[in-house]
């Protein structure tokens, strides 16, 4: 049992690298792992690269995944500014598909707060904004259609409809 989660958490650790420099790349338009693509040609890449920032910043993705942050509890927390869900049209998601477009799209910095622990303690925890959280969801679901098939049915960490329990279940039989 022991070794079976350490692989599943081994796994997770991986998937989470990989789609996060991804999504570096993604932004930039640059190569940022290697290893991902080792044996394809420059050109294949650049065009698999544009063809999936094209996705996001597609504004009907944007919507979608406004849609999909705004249905969650902490989804209208303010980050640094005083930016909220609420003040989001269709003219803003717009906007972030045209600045994703030119690539004048930056990432603000988050918002650190401390959440209390038992022992006294705080665990730090980082709030993006409410811009932010929506191209992370955009970037999360291009990928995950992308990656998805690939994982091995073993991961359970951070895929839709896993993690701790069905990984048990999966281990205990």
């Amino acid at each position: 049992f022991v070794l079976a989660a350490k692989s599943m958490i081994n796994n997770r650790r991986y998937t989470t690298s990989v789609m996060a420099s991804e999504c570096e790349g993604i932004q930039y338009g640059r190569k940022r792992n290697a290893s991902l693509h080792a044996g394809r040609d420059e050109s294949t890449k650049s065009n698999n690269r544009r063809k999936i920032y094209q996705k996001v910043l597609d504004p009907a993705i944007l919507e979608w995944s406004y849609e999909q942050v705004s249905k969650k509890k902490g989804g209208n927390t303010k980050g640094i500014g005083e930016e909220t869900l609420d003040s989001y049209s269709k003219d803003t998601i717009l906007s972030v598909s045209r600045s994703l477009k030119d690539h004048s799209f930056r990432f603000k910095p988050i918002r650190r707060v401390g959440i209390p622990k038992p022992n006294g303690e705080k665990r730090p925890l980082g709030i993006p904004g409410p811009r932010d959280k929506v191209i992370q969801k955009a970037m999360a679901t291009v990928l995950e259609e992308i990656y998805e098939n690939k994982f091995s049915n073993n991961n359970h960490g951070f895929r839709p409809n896993r993690g701790t329990h069905t990984a048990i279940k999966t281990v205990t039989g």
